[in-house]
């Protein structure tokens, strides 16, 4: 479906969810009504239903009574964050090992290859989305709805840091564990699948480490 075909509150909710992960919306920045007016050009009612809907999936920060703003991941908290993948992620692999129907393993298959295309492309933001998707199946086919939630959650937080990694690393190879991923499902092997999924999260950190480690030396770099 074309995005002219979608509602006002699903075309602002997509533009301003793209503009959250790729940066255009800068991270802490307050999203009052004036300014999204002006960059965007969608009405209020429809921003403020698409603002609600950001923040239940944590990329956005709505406090009472203020005005809502980008929410951001600091560097001291990575650590915890990638903990909290592993504490989710991998008994979800394991769940799903035994439970994925046929439909939903063909499902991950085409995510996967979707993968593919966007990096042959050159699009991380679309990779990242469907690699939060090929996430979210492997949830879903747990059957059990608060875990999808919970991975859900988790992983529309961590977008903005994959994007900045495809962005700045690459993505080459970035879709091979999600291969050795769907064939450990495919085979229904719990542990093979909760293992890869554990090696899977600790090389998505190490890109988080080595983005920052790239990062400080830009900065120490000095301008001529």
């Amino acid at each position: 479906m074309k995005i002219s075909e979608l509602t006002k509150t699903e075309q602002a909710y997509l533009t301003l969810r793209r503009a959250i992960v790729t940066g255009d919306l800068e991270e802490d920045l307050p999203l009052d009504d004036a300014l999204l007016l002006s960059r965007y050009g969608f009405g209020r009612t429809p921003t403020r239903e698409a603002l609600k809907r950001l923040t239940d999936e944590q990329f956005i920060n709505y406090p009472p009574h203020r005005t809502p703003y980008v929410r951001g991941i600091k560097v001291q908290e990575l650590p915890r964050l990638y903990e909290s993948r592993h504490i989710l992620e991998e008994p979800v692999a394991r769940l799903s090992a035994q439970r994925a129907t046929s439909r939903q393993l063909d499902e991950m298959q085409r995510i996967c290859d979707r993968i593919d295309d966007q990096i042959e492309a050159g699009n991380p933001y679309e990779s990242v989305e469907y690699d939060h998707q090929f996430h979210l199946e492997i949830a879903k086919s747990t059957d059990n709805r608060f875990l999808t939630e919970a991975v859900d959650r988790l992983n529309c937080g961590s977008l903005r840091i994959w994007y900045l990694a495809h962005s700045q690393l690459g993505m080459s190879d970035t879709n091979d564990d999600h291969r050795k991923i769907l064939a450990a499902l495919k085979e229904r092997d719990p542990k093979k699948a909760a293992d890869l999924a554990s090696q899977h999260i600790e090389r998505s950190y190490a890109r988080q480490m080595e983005l920052q480690t790239l990062d400080r030396r830009h900065a120490a770099t000095p301008s001529m």
